[in-house]
């Protein structure tokens, strides 16, 4: 009986590679019923793992951006942790948090010092009631005579977008970021920030 029942899967088996390879010859797959089921469970489970897998890119995605939202959170309140302690007015504390950054032995500390100082770059443009819409455009329509460190916003903030457009591909010296930084400490002081 039980071997009666393998023989019969057997032959199955066998009558599907016949007709599979039958169906290469002549070039017509769809013919066979047990191929063209086969070919239609195939496609089914393909799109359910798609599914499946677009769900999870999305999930990571949320996750990624509460994490990103958690850590700019807890940035905050080292930053105002720092200033309440030490006294210090919130630009000296943004900006000692800068320098701390700037410190580090770590990369990405450096590029979060650079970006950081590139948000600041952008509240005080902003406050120059200047028409559009990034950093960038607002730059753009500057007068020279009004901002003499604009040579070197425009330079720092270039630097910034490479670095947050390139991440970690483009590689960042410490050197570098220290530059970096010591433009952006120009334009400060021309606005009286520090």
């Amino acid at each position: 009986m039980v071997i009666d029942a393998i023989f019969y899967y057997i032959y199955k088996l066998m009558q599907f590679l016949r007709g599979l390879f039958l169906a290469f010859i002549d070039g017509d797959l769809a013919r066979l019923p047990a191929v063209a089921e086969t070919i239609h469970w195939y496609k089914v489970f393909a799109i359910i793992i798609s599914g499946l897998l677009a769900a999870g890119l999305i999930w990571v995605a949320f996750k990624i951006r509460e994490l990103n939202m958690a850590r700019s959170l807890a940035e905050e309140a080292e930053m105002e942790h720092v200033a309440v302690e030490s006294n210090r007015t919130p630009n000296e504390a943004r900006w000692q948090f800068i320098q701390d950054k700037l410190s580090s032995s770590n990369e990405s500390d450096w590029r979060m010092a650079i970006i950081e100082a590139d948000s600041i770059l952008g509240e005080i443009v902003g406050t120059m009631n200047l028409p559009g819409a990034s950093l960038g455009d607002k730059l753009k329509v500057v007068e020279k005579s009004d901002f003499v460190s604009l040579d070197d916003a425009w330079e720092a903030h270039k630097a910034r977008n490479r670095i947050a457009h390139d991440g970690s591909a483009l590689p960042l010296s410490e050197r570098e970021a220290r530059r970096i930084v010591g433009l952006y400490e120009r334009v400060f002081k021309e606005f009286d920030y520090l």
